[in-house]
Protein backbone atom coordinates (compact mmCIF):
# COMPACT_ATOMS: atom_id res chain seq x y z
CA UNK A 1 0.00 0.00 0.00
CA UNK A 2 1.11 3.40 -0.71
CA UNK A 3 -0.57 7.03 0.47
CA UNK A 4 -1.63 9.60 -1.75
CA UNK A 5 -3.87 12.32 -2.08
CA UNK A 6 -7.66 11.46 -2.09
CA UNK A 7 -7.93 14.12 -4.80
CA UNK A 8 -5.34 12.70 -7.05
CA UNK A 9 -7.78 9.70 -7.77
CA UNK A 10 -10.62 9.20 -10.40
CA UNK A 11 -13.87 8.34 -9.51
CA UNK A 12 -14.07 4.98 -9.74
CA UNK A 13 -11.21 4.36 -7.54
CA UNK A 14 -10.82 2.41 -4.64
CA UNK A 15 -8.51 3.54 -1.21
CA UNK A 16 -8.51 2.16 2.12
CA UNK A 17 -9.35 4.62 5.19
CA UNK A 18 -9.93 4.21 8.44
CA UNK A 19 -9.38 0.04 8.04
CA UNK A 20 -11.90 -0.06 5.53
CA UNK A 21 -11.78 0.22 1.30
CA UNK A 22 -14.47 2.92 0.04
CA UNK A 23 -14.58 3.66 -3.84
CA UNK A 24 -14.47 7.02 -4.84
CA UNK A 25 -17.80 7.88 -6.36
CA UNK A 26 -17.53 11.91 -6.66
CA UNK A 27 -15.93 14.66 -5.58
CA UNK A 28 -17.30 18.27 -5.18
CA UNK A 29 -16.49 21.51 -2.89
CA UNK A 30 -13.86 20.32 -1.18
CA UNK A 31 -15.80 17.13 -0.34
CA UNK A 32 -15.33 13.64 -2.15
CA UNK A 33 -18.64 10.80 -1.89
CA UNK A 34 -17.17 7.51 -0.98
CA UNK A 35 -19.07 4.13 -0.86
CA UNK A 36 -17.45 0.93 0.71
CA UNK A 37 -16.40 -0.60 -1.24
CA UNK A 38 -18.00 -4.19 0.30
CA UNK A 39 -20.66 -5.14 2.63
CA UNK A 40 -18.83 -4.45 6.60
CA UNK A 41 -21.81 -5.96 8.28
CA UNK A 42 -25.19 -7.43 8.42
CA UNK A 43 -27.76 -5.84 9.98
CA UNK A 44 -31.26 -4.70 10.38
CA UNK A 45 -32.09 -0.95 8.77
CA UNK A 46 -34.39 -0.43 12.02
CA UNK A 47 -34.89 -2.97 14.83
CA UNK A 48 -38.43 -1.84 15.52
CA UNK A 49 -39.42 -2.09 11.43
CA UNK A 50 -39.75 1.35 10.46
CA UNK A 51 -38.39 2.50 7.23
CA UNK A 52 -37.61 6.35 8.17
CA UNK A 53 -33.88 6.61 7.86
CA UNK A 54 -34.03 9.14 10.48
CA UNK A 55 -35.19 7.66 13.78
CA UNK A 56 -33.76 4.09 12.52
CA UNK A 57 -31.27 1.97 14.57
CA UNK A 58 -29.12 1.43 11.61
CA UNK A 59 -28.50 5.66 11.51
CA UNK A 60 -27.29 5.66 15.28
CA UNK A 61 -25.28 2.45 15.22
CA UNK A 62 -23.09 4.05 11.48
CA UNK A 63 -23.07 7.71 13.52
CA UNK A 64 -21.58 6.43 16.50
CA UNK A 65 -20.50 2.65 16.91
CA UNK A 66 -18.96 2.47 13.40
CA UNK A 67 -17.87 6.05 13.04
CA UNK A 68 -15.70 5.73 16.68
CA UNK A 69 -14.50 2.47 15.21
CA UNK A 70 -12.83 4.16 12.33
CA UNK A 71 -11.45 6.82 14.21
CA UNK A 72 -10.04 4.03 16.23
CA UNK A 73 -8.09 2.48 13.27
CA UNK A 74 -6.43 5.52 12.63
CA UNK A 75 -9.29 7.70 10.39
CA UNK A 76 -9.09 11.64 11.59
CA UNK A 77 -12.28 12.43 13.45
CA UNK A 78 -12.70 16.06 11.29
CA UNK A 79 -12.24 14.14 7.59
CA UNK A 80 -15.68 13.16 7.69
CA UNK A 81 -17.85 15.86 6.75
CA UNK A 82 -21.77 16.30 7.72
CA UNK A 83 -23.64 15.68 4.36
CA UNK A 84 -27.85 16.26 3.45
CA UNK A 85 -29.40 13.03 2.34
CA UNK A 86 -32.87 13.03 0.00
CA UNK A 87 -35.42 10.74 2.11
CA UNK A 88 -37.80 10.62 -0.69
CA UNK A 89 -39.58 7.15 -1.04
CA UNK A 90 -39.64 5.01 -4.06
CA UNK A 91 -42.69 6.21 -5.12
CA UNK A 92 -42.15 9.70 -4.54
CA UNK A 93 -43.70 10.53 -1.32
CA UNK A 94 -41.36 13.67 0.62
CA UNK A 95 -42.87 13.06 4.23
CA UNK A 96 -39.67 12.20 5.56
CA UNK A 97 -37.73 15.09 4.49
CA UNK A 98 -33.86 15.27 4.54
CA UNK A 99 -31.54 14.50 7.61
CA UNK A 100 -27.82 15.75 8.12
CA UNK A 101 -25.27 12.73 8.84
CA UNK A 102 -21.38 12.08 8.44
CA UNK A 103 -22.55 8.60 7.74
CA UNK A 104 -25.35 7.32 6.19
CA UNK A 105 -26.49 4.54 2.58
CA UNK A 106 -26.75 5.72 -0.46
CA UNK A 107 -29.98 6.42 -1.97
CA UNK A 108 -31.58 4.63 -4.88
CA UNK A 109 -31.41 7.48 -7.15
CA UNK A 110 -27.62 8.03 -6.92
CA UNK A 111 -27.28 4.24 -6.80
CA UNK A 112 -28.17 4.59 -10.56
CA UNK A 113 -25.98 8.12 -10.80
CA UNK A 114 -23.05 6.06 -9.64
CA UNK A 115 -24.27 2.43 -10.76
CA UNK A 116 -21.36 2.01 -13.41
CA UNK A 117 -18.82 2.73 -10.80
CA UNK A 118 -20.36 0.74 -7.51
CA UNK A 119 -19.18 -3.01 -7.78
CA UNK A 120 -21.46 -5.89 -7.08
CA UNK A 121 -21.41 -7.18 -3.31
CA UNK A 122 -21.56 -10.91 -2.55
CA UNK A 123 -24.96 -10.19 -1.42
CA UNK A 124 -28.29 -8.05 -0.84
CA UNK A 125 -27.50 -4.54 0.96
CA UNK A 126 -29.58 -1.42 2.25
CA UNK A 127 -30.20 1.53 0.76
CA UNK A 128 -31.28 4.69 2.31
CA UNK A 129 -34.64 4.94 0.94
CA UNK A 130 -37.84 3.97 2.44
CA UNK A 131 -40.54 1.72 -0.03
CA UNK A 132 -43.42 4.11 1.07
CA UNK A 133 -44.15 6.57 3.66
CA UNK A 134 -47.79 5.33 3.54
CA UNK A 135 -48.67 3.29 6.58
CA UNK A 136 -49.12 -0.28 4.96
CA UNK A 137 -45.68 -0.14 3.38
CA UNK A 138 -43.73 2.04 6.48
CA UNK A 139 -41.87 -1.23 7.59
CA UNK A 140 -40.40 -1.88 4.15
CA UNK A 141 -36.66 -0.13 2.64
CA UNK A 142 -35.34 -0.40 -0.47
CA UNK A 143 -32.26 -2.94 -0.90
CA UNK A 144 -29.87 -4.08 -3.99
CA UNK A 145 -29.58 -7.43 -4.66
CA UNK A 146 -25.98 -9.11 -5.06
CA UNK A 147 -27.04 -9.00 -9.28
CA UNK A 148 -27.04 -5.06 -8.59
CA UNK A 149 -31.49 -5.16 -8.97
CA UNK A 150 -32.74 -2.52 -6.82
CA UNK A 151 -35.34 -4.39 -4.35
CA UNK A 152 -36.49 -4.20 -1.05
CA UNK A 153 -36.92 -5.97 2.17
CA UNK A 154 -38.50 -5.35 6.07
CA UNK A 155 -36.80 -2.47 7.60
CA UNK A 156 -36.43 -5.45 10.82
CA UNK A 157 -33.71 -7.90 8.83
CA UNK A 158 -31.35 -8.23 10.24
CA UNK A 159 -29.75 -10.48 7.76
CA UNK A 160 -28.91 -7.17 5.15
CA UNK A 161 -25.76 -6.14 4.37
CA UNK A 162 -24.57 -2.59 5.77
CA UNK A 163 -22.31 -0.88 2.85
CA UNK A 164 -21.71 3.01 4.52
CA UNK A 165 -21.81 6.07 2.96
CA UNK A 166 -19.83 9.06 3.65
CA UNK A 167 -18.21 12.89 2.62
CA UNK A 168 -14.46 13.20 3.18
CA UNK A 169 -12.37 16.05 2.76
CA UNK A 170 -10.60 15.66 -0.23
CA UNK A 171 -7.09 16.95 1.11
CA UNK A 172 -6.91 13.67 3.37
CA UNK A 173 -4.38 11.47 2.77
CA UNK A 174 -5.47 7.73 1.60
CA UNK A 175 -3.45 4.49 1.12
CA UNK A 176 -4.14 2.28 -2.33
CA UNK A 177 -2.39 -0.56 -4.09
CA UNK A 178 1.30 0.11 -4.79
CA UNK A 179 0.92 -2.74 -7.83
CA UNK A 180 4.38 -2.43 -9.38
CA UNK A 181 6.42 -2.53 -5.51
CA UNK A 182 4.06 -5.17 -4.51
CA UNK A 183 4.73 -6.99 -8.23
CA UNK A 184 8.42 -6.56 -6.99
CA UNK A 185 8.35 -8.09 -3.54
CA UNK A 186 6.56 -11.34 -4.27
CA UNK A 187 8.86 -11.74 -6.75
CA UNK A 188 12.07 -11.21 -4.61
CA UNK A 189 10.19 -13.53 -2.08
CA UNK A 190 9.21 -16.04 -4.80
CA UNK A 191 12.99 -16.18 -6.01
CA UNK A 192 14.37 -16.38 -2.19
CA UNK A 193 11.99 -19.45 -0.87
CA UNK A 194 13.38 -21.01 -4.91
CA UNK A 195 17.25 -20.35 -3.35
CA UNK A 196 16.30 -21.63 -0.23
CA UNK A 197 14.93 -24.82 -1.56
CA UNK A 198 18.27 -25.65 -3.75
CA UNK A 199 20.55 -25.30 -1.01
CA UNK A 200 21.76 -27.66 1.50
CA UNK A 201 20.94 -27.22 5.04
CA UNK A 202 24.56 -26.64 6.59
CA UNK A 203 25.21 -23.68 3.92
CA UNK A 204 25.55 -20.58 5.30
CA UNK A 205 23.84 -18.95 2.57
CA UNK A 206 20.93 -20.60 3.36
CA UNK A 207 20.79 -19.07 6.41
CA UNK A 208 21.25 -15.85 5.23
CA UNK A 209 18.75 -16.79 2.49
CA UNK A 210 16.35 -17.41 5.66
CA UNK A 211 17.09 -14.63 6.84
CA UNK A 212 16.30 -12.45 4.00
CA UNK A 213 13.17 -14.00 3.18
CA UNK A 214 12.27 -13.29 7.07
CA UNK A 215 12.60 -9.77 6.10
CA UNK A 216 10.49 -9.85 3.25
CA UNK A 217 8.04 -11.72 4.33
CA UNK A 218 7.60 -9.05 7.30
CA UNK A 219 7.39 -6.14 5.05
CA UNK A 220 4.47 -8.32 3.18
CA UNK A 221 2.82 -8.58 6.08
CA UNK A 222 3.39 -4.69 6.77
CA UNK A 223 2.00 -3.94 3.06
CA UNK A 224 -0.72 -6.13 3.15
CA UNK A 225 -1.86 -4.78 6.95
Amino acid sequence: MKKTNLSELKNGAVFKYGGLSWIKLDEAGGAVKALAESIVEERAFDEDNNNDWETSSLRRYLNDNLLNDLIDLGADKNAFIEFESDLTSDDGLKDYGTTIDKIALISCDDYRKYRSLITPADDWWWTITPYSTSASDSCSARSVHSSGVLSYSSACNGGSGVRPLCNLKSDILVSIEDTEFESKLDNAIKHCEDVINRLDDNCDCKKEHEFLLEILLERKEKQNG
